[in-house]
């Protein structure tokens, strides 16, 4: 009997520019996986969370179509490493010739990776859909925060944390910043290394971004610091494909 190909659930596909991080503005292929472990109350791609779709697809399609695009790639969710195809997949981009980023909420680990940026986003206390879904708050509430794989993955590749912070109330965003605080210590972030620290506002109104970014800037000025753009948000809009 031959051999199935290996697969993996894909909500979507696509070539834009990289809206968020330290790559902000470089043309990219994502490919976003469908299938999370989390339930974030303000999830930005619920198709592959709270109402998760996709079709199972091949490898070597992923790779065709990343090879007809843009050098860099994405590998985003959801949550990639959940699906041991991601690390193989990872590998045979690298080798390929691509520049590799992967997108996770640090919360799980997989042997295997290969990435040229880990791109980690630890979810802070607010994410909990205590109101939405109490009865899934828990379950997230259990699994949002794992210090130990995050350690792991910082240690073991390129890196850039991505915090998402409510910017609307500095009372709020004083308390963000005070977990982010102990968030850090706990990962054992040097100081020098808080440049690759950005504190993304938790908005996805095009109209709204400028002034958001101007609510946190300060405390990035202060604690060293980026703001996090959402170019992507600000060129196309809050739409899938982006």
């Amino acid at each position: 009997m031959g051999s199935t190909a290996p697969t993996l659930p894909i909500q979507e596909c696509f070539v834009s520019i990289q809206g968020e991080g330290a790559l902000v503005g470089v043309p990219s292929t994502f490919v976003r996986v469908s299938g999370c472990n989390l339930r974030c109350t303000w999830c930005d791609s619920p198709k592959t969370s709270w109402q998760p779709a996709g079709e199972a697809t091949a490898h070597a399609d992923l790779l065709q179509r990343c090879a007809q695009g843009p050098r860099h790639v994405v590998l985003t969710g959801g949550e990639p490493l959940l699906f041991a195809g991601i690390a193989s997949l990872s590998r045979e981009l690298g080798r390929r010739g691509h520049h590799v980023t992967i997108e996770t909420a640090g919360s799980v680990w997989l042997e295997a990776l290969a990435c040229d940026l880990i791109s980690v986003s630890p979810k802070l206390r607010h994410s909990t859909p205590w109101q939405r879904a109490p009865a899934l708050a828990s379950r997230h509430e259990g699994a949002r925060w794992a210090p130990s794989v995050i350690r792991r993955l910082i240690a073991g590749f390129a890196w850039q944390l991505k915090f998402v912070v409510r910017h609307a109330d500095e009372r709020l965003l004083a308390a963000d910043i005070d977990e982010i605080e102990v968030s850090l210590q706990a990962l054992q972030v040097s100081d020098k290394d808080r440049q690759h620290v950005l504190l993304m506002p938790e908005c996805t109104d095009p109209s709204k971004l400028g002034s958001a970014y101007g609510a946190i800037a300060r405390a990035c000025q202060e604690r060293n610091f980026r703001v996090g753009q959402r170019l992507h948000i600000h060129a196309f809009g809050h739409q899938p494909g982006t």
